[in-house]
């Protein structure tokens, strides 16, 4: 039986993918796969016997998936497994900029019976809790993938108006999308219409800070800002001051940290987007699955540092060969494998690495496996 660790609590529901052929424990020694949540991997010592990493979640700022890679390490995720949860956590945050529900229940909390009673307390102060509704309101999404879709779908039955700007939505895509939608090809557009934006955008060299003085001006007074997707987007100065100054109604955010603590109108969640147990749950057996799937057919779905690949199986043996792009390795490769017969080849590079699957009519011998391993380049080679 194989072994896979695991450094967070993962849901037994993995059991069900995992079956008799492996188990999941928190001591695995000699784990072909390892399945993580939040725990920070960057100073974290790989066991060498591991083959991948499965993320249940999308983000992967926890995991050294460059460093990975050139050990022959997959890494994957799993976008679109906890979609609801932040889209339904992004509805909630809509509402509270609207309604000032926040605020409205705080104030109602320390209310106490005494000169006057609490009913008399809440009809005399009820009045600066007035808020308004999302109903015929406009909400700019940036990014329309998993999640920025399920949120155009749901504001679209709430009566809203959505505009949506994604620099890699498809042709294909965009023809899936409600025809409801606006899509327009730049940001302005969005700042210029929108009472509400949401960002659904992964953090990125170019998106980080992007939620900043210069782009907020081009935004409408009395804007509502969400961020669900990762704190550094936003420059926290630029987002104090345009909420002081009224230019942003409220600004929400599941990121809290201390420079946006205790302003107003200002509201932090704890981090919550993903954490239902129904989201958990998706996200660990798809995580689950993804790493089966690579151990024992090859198969590369949902990998961060390694491209999306699979082959049909048949033959005799599957072998698999990770390797870093150069200049003749896929041929260096092929020649060595040649003589056991290929069947069914297939090879995919993403960015700096590449990935290849052979069914071989005959299996290759110990000392062709070592071959192709000893080529320049090549990070892993399973042979199944």
């Amino acid at each position: 039986m194989k072994e896979v660790l695991r450094l967070n609590e993962i849901s037994p529901l993995v059991n069900s993918v995992f079956e008799d052929k492996y188990v999941m424990t928190k001591d695995a020694k000699e784990p072909v796969g390892i399945m993580v949540r939040s725990f920070a991997m960057h100073e974290y010592t790989l066991p060498e016997t591991t083959l991948c990493v499965a993320r249940a979640g999308a983000g992967t700022n926890n995991i050294p998936c460059d460093k990975y890679a050139d050990q022959g390490v997959v890494v994957f995720n799993t976008p679109g497994a906890n979609a609801n949860a932040v889209k339904e956590l992004v509805l909630a945050a809509m509402l509270c900029c609207g309604r000032n529900y926040i605020a409205g229940t705080n104030w109602a909390q320390g209310l106490v019976d005494g000169e006057k009673t609490v009913a008399e307390q809440v009809e005399g102060g009820k009045k600066q809790f007035v808020g308004t509704e999302i109903k015929g309101k406009t909400l700019g999404i940036m990014g329309l993938g998993a999640i920025g879709r399920l949120v155009a779908d749901a504001a679209l039955a709430l009566g809203m108006d959505v505009i949506g700007y994604d620099p890699f939505l498809t042709k294909e895509a965009a023809k899936t999308l409600d025809e409801r939608i606006r899509v327009v090809d730049n940001t302005f557009d969005v700042y210029a219409l929108a009472d509400y934006i949401t960002f659904h955008v992964p953090l990125t060299p170019e998106t980080k800070g992007s939620i900043n003085a210069a782009n907020i001006s081009k935004m409408k007074d009395g804007v509502n800002i969400i961020n669900c997707s990762r704190g550094e987007l936003a420059n926290y100065d630029d987002i104090k001051a345009a909420v002081a100054s009224g230019k942003v109604n409220r600004y929400v955010t599941d990121f809290p940290c201390a420079d946006l603590l205790g302003v107003k109108n200002i509201i932090t969640f704890p981090h919550i987007g993903a954490s239902t147990a129904e989201a958990e749950d998706n996200c660990a057996v798809m995580a689950a699955r993804q790493m089966v799937n690579y151990i024992e057919k090859g198969n590369i779905v949902n990998s961060v540092n390694y491209p999306a690949i699979a082959l049909d199986s048949k033959g005799a043996q599957r072998v698999v060969v990770l390797y870093k792009d150069a200049e003749g390795i896929t041929d260096k490769i092929n020649a060595t494998l040649s003589a056991f017969g290929i069947v069914g080849f297939i090879c995919k590079t993403k960015k700096a690495y590449g990935a290849a699957l052979f069914n071989l009519n005959k299996k290759a011998d110990q000392t062709a496996i070592d071959a192709v391993k000893a080529i320049e380049g090549v990070t892993r080679v399973l042979a199944i």
